[in-house]
């Protein structure tokens, strides 16, 4: 069999078809979700990018108790490389740049395919060195965004990228799918492939031509079409003064980003229809995270998707065909997060799903058989440094945390992270001024502290135990006004998570339970000790 594994980044459950939106139009994603299986309680585990895909690649879950923004580690199992001794020929068509991205040193994702189709371009990406007009004559959406994202010499670096973007073949999401389909004419013959298909859309920036540009509200090119959040003063700023007339504009280009890439998605469904391969291939969509959007009556109004992790963030939308099981349904029966994927892909293409290939995930392919009801009943997931999401049936509880408690990076490397020329860049990028000497001397401060051992589970190489500042840690996804808040949700009673039961007499013995059960749960799953210290669980 073979398997086309879609993920569009970002892409929000509630904002499409299959999950309920009347509004957004996404009539490919519908087909594929009236041919296959909605599945309704799929989540994150770690957030947000390169964690998520260091799971997928890697089926170690919880990556974010462990480590941030990575490579591949020398004892992971990558995916591409046990498809291809599955018999597979492997390709990845994406423009999510971040697998390539210089700044910091991953490396281990995108090397493994038998082939790779790498599109440039998108958000940072060092695509091009065109020099740009005078700033004062940059178009006005242009400086709508740059005014919120400081400092411009570093995010004028998208406007540079797309400077020349016209037609809608021109954008990265349609480029990404038309790229897919030119190499399913030339390599769906094969044997048996395992084709994976990642577009950075629907990520911000929420720059898109006509006629989605317009096609939710009207268009301002005086509104930013690139709210921060990076940047935690700008971030605060940018939501004291934004109008809501505004703040509907940026959930608009949303909007007509996912219509523009579900209709570019259509295309690749186009190819299937004509090479009969719904026949022989199944087809997962997913994402790596959701983004909020600011939406009004929120009880914390949140953009991006940083601490704490609400459900609009962490509740992301799966869908799977699979051509031996009637279509049509949906499953809610059990939590699933993105190493199950991995298991499930490996688990199509003809592999015996161990402990050993897939650490943490476990395949639906059962589930979607109706030989098991659920493989999960409950989903432990977070961003490093930051707080710790625990849902169940019953509840969602978010425990908030101690900035200034301990924090320790696990690899088996130096990681880039945690270089000076990186977190030099990292500054520059924030528009802050770190001066390279500046963050030798405080990598040198806290290296001098790191340990070598064996500290991950199951793991037979030695690992480096590096102390991490938290403003190093998370300072971008993990830092909010009250980091020690906690919230507790009652998902039976309080679907759209209004109520916060934490601290509260009605919510006590609820909040009490979901303490324990989150105790046992990191512990099973092997959770460094110093992090009950950070969450405040001792």
């Amino acid at each position: 069999m073979n398997v086309i594994f879609i993920l569009l980044d970002s892409l929000n459950k509630s904002y499409i078809e299959p999950y309920g939106n009347e509004e957004v139009e996404t009539k490919s994603m519908q087909r594929l979700a009236e041919k296959g299986v909605i599945f309704e309680n799929h989540f994150i585990a770690s957030a947000p990018c390169m964690p998520a895909r260091r799971e997928l690649f890697s089926g170690r879950k919880n990556e974010f108790l462990w480590k941030f923004w990575g490579s591949l580690e020398p004892f992971d199992r990558p995916l591409p490389i046990e498809a291809q001794s599955l018999g597979a020929v492997t390709a990845l068509v994406t423009d999510h740049y971040h697998y390539w991205e210089p700044g910091t040193g991953i490396h281990g994702y995108h090397e493994n395919y038998s082939c790779t189709n790498l599109i440039r371009g998108h958000e940072f990406d060092v695509a091009t060195s065109e020099p740009l007009e005078d700033p004062k004559d940059f178009p006005r959406w242009v400086k709508a965004y740059l005014k919120w994202r400081p400092p411009e010499h570093v995010n004028v670096r998208y406007y540079q990228n797309v400077k020349h973007y016209e037609r809608e073949e021109d954008f990265h999401g349609p480029k990404v799918m038309q790229a897919a389909c030119d190499w399913l004419d030339k390599n769906h013959t094969h044997e048996k492939f395992f084709l994976h298909i990642e577009s950075f859309d629907p990520h911000e920036p929420f720059f898109i031509p006509e006629p989605y540009r317009s096609m939710y509200g009207p268009y301002n090119e005086g509104f930013t079409c690139w709210p921060p959040y990076q940047n935690k003063k700008m971030f605060e700023e940018f939501m004291k003064t934004a109008s809501e007339e505004e703040l509907q504009f940026v959930r608009d280009q949303y909007k007509g980003k996912v219509t523009m890439v579900d209709r570019w998605l259509g295309k690749v469904f186009e190819k299937m229809d004509e090479y009969n391969l719904w026949e022989n291939t199944m087809v997962i969509l997913t994402s790596d995270h959701g983004h909020t959007l600011a939406e009004p009556g929120k009880i914390v109004k949140q953009y991006a998707k940083g601490h704490p992790l609400f459900e609009d963030v962490a509740n992301i939308p799966l869908i799977i065909y699979h051509p031996e099981i009637e279509g049509g349904k949906r499953i809610n029966s059990t939590f699933s997060c993105i190493t199950d994927l991995r298991a499930t892909i490996l688990d199509a293409l003809g592999a015996e799903i161990t402990e050993s290939l897939s650490p943490h995930g476990k395949s639906l392919i059962p589930v979607l058989k109706g030989e098991v009801n659920s493989i999960r009943d409950h989903i432990l997931y977070g961003i490093y440094g930051a707080g710790v999401n625990l849902t169940t049936w019953d509840a969602t509880y978010i425990r908030g945390f101690n900035p200034k408690g301990p924090l320790n990076l696990y690899s088996c490397e130096i990681p880039r992270l945690v270089s000076p020329s990186t977190i030099a860049g990292y500054g520059d990028l924030l528009g802050v001024n770190i001066k390279y000497e500046a963050a030798e001397a405080l990598v040198s401060r806290f290296i001098k502290k790191a340990e070598s051992g064996y500290f991950i589970p199951g793991v037979k190489l030695p690992q480096w135990k590096i102390p991490i500042p938290s403003a190093i840690g998370a300072g971008i996804f993990g830092m909010s006004k009250t980091t020690d808040q906690h919230y507790l949700f009652d998902r039976k009673k309080d679907p759209n998570f209004q109520n916060n039961l934490a601290g509260t007499p009605e919510g006590t013995e609820l909040e009490k339970k979901m303490i324990e059960k989150m105790i046992e749960v990191m512990k099973e799953e092997g959770c460094p000790p110093e992090q009950f210290t950070r969450l405040m669980l001792e």
